[in-house]
């Protein structure tokens, strides 16, 4: 008999919430922001709206959530990040707050809202 012990693998995507009609602000910040590729939704899944990116293997849905449109208000992505403060200055230059979160042992962090209120953790690693 085989190992079917269960693991979990890592990250597949995330999904986050935008109104109608926000695509390009989304563009403008997960994309020239935050420098994550656009990437076409599968075309039975277009017409919903909403935007996909994609960095490696991270994926980033936006989906359009309404009519009671509400970003999630504790569950958020933790993204790993090279250059903490040169992105960082790029996100604040662009208009948004960033905030300091408390300290974990070997991690810088730090959160953004999007435009659509869902919070963003930056994450980067200490160098030894």
């Amino acid at each position: 008999m085989g190992d079917n012990t269960a693991k979990l693998l890592g990250l597949h995507h995330v999904q986050l919430a935008m109104p109608t009609g926000e695509e390009e602000a989304a563009v403008r910040f997960y994309g020239a922001i935050l420098g994550l590729t656009q990437v076409d939704k599968p075309p039975e899944l277009a017409p919903r709206g909403g935007v996909w990116f994609r960095d490696g293997d991270l994926e980033v849905h936006l989906g359009v959530e309404e009519p009671e449109f509400a970003p999630a208000r504790k569950a958020h992505p933790a993204f790993l990040v090279r250059n903490l403060a040169t992105l960082r200055e790029r996100i604040e230059t662009a208009g948004y707050r960033v905030t300091d979160d408390v300290p974990l042992e070997g991690y810088h962090r730090c959160h953004v809202r999007d435009p659509f209120g869902n919070r963003i953790e930056l994450v980067e690693p200490v160098s030894s």
